[in-house]
């Protein structure tokens, strides 16, 4: 994770596969958009939580590349901090250990994973098997068995 941002790159997955065909195209961009709405509801439910600007700041795109498709999902929450200036809380709350105020304490997480750092890169990691998973699912139903 840099600056807030996670990139998922499922080219492994996809190297060898006929991307020139639309149907392929359309079926990986399904799958990607099903994993990074999963990957965004786990790392809002986990990321810490004091007035809820973290949360709602993430959001996620897929794009489609020339043999790929990537999904990014980001957090963006920033603040001005006397002496230090504008302060990213996102990228510090996901990189640095830290103990969790009263709200995020009291949250139950979600799926088996606890509130507080690492919020994209846990469930990333955790659940990666299953985005491959739901990625070649949809090639295969779009291209037969």
């Amino acid at each position: 994770m840099s600056g807030g941002e996670l990139t998922l790159d499922f080219s492994d997955l996809l190297r060898g596969i006929d991307f020139t065909e639309k149907a392929t195209q359309e079926a990986v961009k399904r799958g990607v958009h099903d994993s990074m709405d999963d990957l965004k509801r786990i790392s809002v439910n986990i990321a810490p939580i004091d007035e809820g600007d973290l949360r709602r700041s993430a959001s996620y795109r897929v794009t489609p590349k020339a043999n790929s498709v990537v999904g990014e999902l980001t957090f963006n929450a920033t603040t001005e901090s006397a002496g230090y200036g504008r302060f990213n809380y996102a990228y510090w709350t996901h990189e640095m250990d830290y103990k969790l105020g009263p709200t995020s304490a009291a949250s139950p997480g979600t799926d088996g994973y606890h509130v507080g750092n690492k919020y994209l890169e846990r469930p990333l990691k955790g659940e990666a098997d299953k985005y491959v998973r739901w990625i070649a699912e949809e090639i295969k139903d779009a291209v037969g068995d």
